[in-house]
């Protein structure tokens, strides 16, 4: 017997006696989603940061657990930087080297125009050793020929000539790996340094970092000899590499975005999210998804990530109000252009959530809450969103993000924590199985109460947590007597 005939054939005889109810619920699912994340990236934002990269794992779990077809986007609320003005940021990445004193020793960045696919290494060409220019794209060349090590090879495309004005001298960035063809980023990422002097250079206390949250420090006995170039790389694994930075230092990959097949996504999440603080301090997180969703974005530096088949969920994290230009109305009107008709009809179809300032303050002109890492202004604008289109809001100010981005996760990935049952229990009677389909031949397990799930007397519900949600298209047999005969 099938389990949704079981369960009919229980509430019709359970219309004369009080034995037993079985309830039976399907575990539902969202099949695609687009995630577009807008981050502050002013001056007060690196704490935030640094939480939400650690947190991508548990973000997507429920997206795993429901097999969902996922992709996530990063842009900044900076508009006046075109660089990041609504443009998809990976891709985008920096290399800096700073002597023991802090001083800016060499550097080089990168971004999506360069088009670093996998295997592609990046070589400074040899007539721009003695300048500060190797931080444009024209000085260096793209290949899958790798010299680690070595002296690089010149190129035809490196234009311009050589710089002028030294450095603080000695030591320069000449090649990296930042995605490699055939093994994980975290075995064979790598840059190689030069020395172009006639002396041995102490390296102790230089670090390399990015402009986010990446920094490794060289041990004290580091050097790099006269004339000589060495290499620094993620691991041992890394051909000829001196010294190894761990996770400490990581380079960003070409993706635009991320996949649900995409490899190494925590990782490359944590390189998107982590964008500095540098950004404009009028931050504008409306327009910049607006500019991200809409023409010439769309279908030219973004191409690839708004699918017509798929809901899309726009998540805000900030600890200012927004400041763009048109009202919270016109925002999501443009949002919801971007899905079709039926994303006014149906709130799974485009949906706003926001992690900000998410209380009034009892007194206008001061903070909605505060923090060790400073105090957020009350964002009206993306809790309104945030209401208007069913998503969910909560505080920028939480110690832990784990709580915050384990909602959103479950919320966007379509699966259900709770389930309300049509009678109340007794509750010593629960009893409850979950079945891979509706057959009953296809029994899973048999959970148990407040270890498996709990019971919440106030809604009538039993309610799972984390990886105890069931999984995606998944049966739920809850078998109990009704309280009183009721």
């Amino acid at each position: 017997m099938s389990l949704a005939l079981a369960a009919l054939l229980a509430c019709q005889e359970n219309n004369f006696s009080q034995l037993t109810q079985e309830d039976v619920f399907q575990q539902e699912r969202i099949q695609t989603v687009d995630v577009l994340l807008v981050v502050d990236n002013s001056c007060s934002m690196v704490e935030e940061q640094n939480k939400l990269a650690s947190n991508f794992d548990s973000f997507i779990q429920y997206f795993d657990q429901a097999e969902v077809d996922w992709q996530v986007g990063v842009v900044t609320t900076d508009v006046e930087d075109e660089r990041q003005r609504g443009h998809l940021l990976g891709g985008d990445d920096e290399i800096v080297l700073r002597d023991a004193d802090g001083r800016l020793v060499d550097s080089v960045a990168y971004d999506r125009r360069w088009v670093l696919e996998a295997g592609v290494v990046a070589s400074l060409d040899p007539s721009r050793h003695t300048g500060v220019s190797n931080d444009l794209r024209t000085a260096w060349c793209l290949g899958t020929r790798a010299t680690p090590g070595a002296p690089n090879e010149g190129c035809t495309e490196a234009a311009g000539g050589p710089g002028v004005d030294a450095r603080y001298g000695a030591v320069l960035i000449t090649e990296f790996l930042a995605d490699p063809a055939d093994v994980a980023d975290d075995a064979g990422e790598w840059v190689e340094l030069t020395n172009l002097t006639a002396a041995d250079v102490p390296l102790g206390g230089w670090t390399l970092s990015d402009e986010g949250r990446n920094a490794w420090t060289f041990p004290a006995d580091a050097v790099l000899p006269a004339g000589a170039a060495r290499v620094v790389g993620r691991s041992e694994a890394v051909q000829g590499a001196t010294w190894t930075t761990g996770a400490s230092f990581t380079l960003n990959d070409h993706a635009l975005f991320l996949r649900s097949d995409t490899d190494g996504a925590s990782e490359i999440f944590a390189e998107m999210v982590a964008q500095g603080t540098s950004g404009s301090g009028l931050e504008q997180g409306f327009e910049a998804a607006r500019l991200a969703l809409t023409e010439p974005r769309v279908s030219g530096d973004n191409a690839g990530f708004l699918r017509p088949e798929a809901n899309l969920s726009i998540l805000f994290v900030s600890d200012e109000e927004d400041i763009s230009p048109m009202s919270v109305a016109d925002y999501l009107r443009a949002y919801a252009d971007a899905k079709g008709a039926d994303a006014y009809r149906n709130r799974a179809r485009m949906n706003v959530s926001a992690v900000v300032g998410d209380r009034a303050p009892e007194l206008a002109g001061e903070p909605s809450c505060a923090s060790a890492n400073g105090v957020a202004e009350w964002g009206a604008r993306y809790v309104a969103a945030a209401a208007a289109t069913g998503g969910l809001h909560d505080s920028i100010c939480a110690e832990d993000f784990s709580p915050i981005v384990n909602d959103l996760g479950l919320t966007l990935s379509g699966l259900q924590s709770e389930f309300e049952l049509s009678r109340v229990p007794v509750l010593d009677s629960l009893e409850v199985r979950l079945y891979a389909s509706a057959d009953d031949d296809s029994l899973l397990r048999v959970l148990t109460r407040d270890t498996d799930y709990t019971y919440v007397e106030e809604r009538n519900v039993i309610r799972f947590e984390g990886d105890q949600v069931p999984p995606s298209e998944t049966y739920i047999l809850v078998e109990y007597k009704r309280r009183g005969g009721a």
